[in-house]
């Protein structure tokens, strides 16, 4: 008897084969762009919990010292150091053993009469010099602190080659790991007695500033303009986009900006350009 060899055997047709890819297709469009959102916002609530350590890690150091670190540019006074190095000293130490009280916040730590860092001092005996230290505030591990020249090569010296704390997004390359890091965190100290918050430009000794504001943006502008490539960077050239996104909507006579008693930190945001729309404060910004 000849057997019917068909029989049990099952397919698919052209046309099933087809439509199960497409049902795939449009199952992967709708779940791509929800897992970049996801990957988005785990970035952004990364970036809020530093800043968040950050301010208790200042708070300590206010707590230690009476204030918080200056936010000044002024390169004829202090050197090559910018409010971003501050911040990082202040928190760490220039060296990460930790905050010395006499240092004077300049690209060596001193004014000339105080010592600190000398080249053949090793910090790992000198007891002394340990014992004076404050903090460190944050653990070095997770402050995400890398300094100048691994992020912008041992070429560039427009500033003094100290830490800085990075942001959370990772889009520049520490060139001593390999691996990717965040864009340097901006600081910015608030000045109590100054009431206005406006695009309000004058002159003082130290240049062009923007007189009468509780913050001057000139702090971090000054200093990130001489980072390689600073044209990339977006609206930060315009003092105006500083103080339209840090003013708080809820003061207009006369203007006041968000956190107007303590300080302001800025991060860069996911397209590691600063003064775009997806820039982060250590606020919650009303859009």
């Amino acid at each position: 008897m000849k057997r019917n060899t068909n029989i049990g055997q099952a397919g698919f047709t052209l046309v099933e084969l087809l439509t199960t890819l497409a049902v795939i297709a449009v199952l992967l469009a709708l779940m791509i762009p929800a897992l970049s959102q996801v990957q988005k916002t785990a970035a952004n609530v990364k970036q809020k919990c530093q800043f968040s350590a950050i301010g208790i890690a200042l708070e300590a150091f206010r707590s230690d010292t009476g204030d918080y670190p200056l936010s000044v540019w002024d390169e004829a006074v202090y050197g090559k150091y910018s409010a971003s190095q501050r911040l990082a000293e202040a928190v760490i130490g220039q060296d990460g053993f930790g905050f010395h009280p006499s240092s004077r916040f300049r690209a060596d730590g001193t004014d000339g009469t105080n010592f600190l860092y000398a080249p053949d001092v090793d910090l790992s005996v000198d007891s002394d010099n340990l014992a004076a230290r404050k903090g460190p505030y944050l653990e070095l591990e997770s402050a995400n602190a890398v300094k100048l020249t691994k992020l912008y090569g041992t070429g560039f010296t427009a500033l003094a080659d100290t830490f800085i704390l990075a942001d959370m997004y990772k889009t520049a390359k520490n060139l001593a790991t390999g691996k990717m890091t965040g864009m340097p965190i901006l600081y910015y100290k608030a000045n109590r007695l100054k009431m206005r918050h406006a695009y309000t430009l004058g002159t003082d000794n130290a240049g062009t500033v923007a007189l009468y504001n509780t913050y001057n943006v000139y702090d971090s502008i000054n200093a990130i303009s001489l980072l390689p490539d600073a044209g990339t960077h977006g609206l930060l050239g315009d003092p105006g986009w500083f103080y339209i996104n840090t003013h708080n909507p809820n003061f207009d006579s006369p203007n006041r900006p968000y956190r107007a008693e303590s300080f302001l930190l800025h991060s860069a945001g996911p397209d590691g350009l600063y003064g775009t729309a997806d820039d982060v404060f250590n606020f919650d910004r009303e859009k």
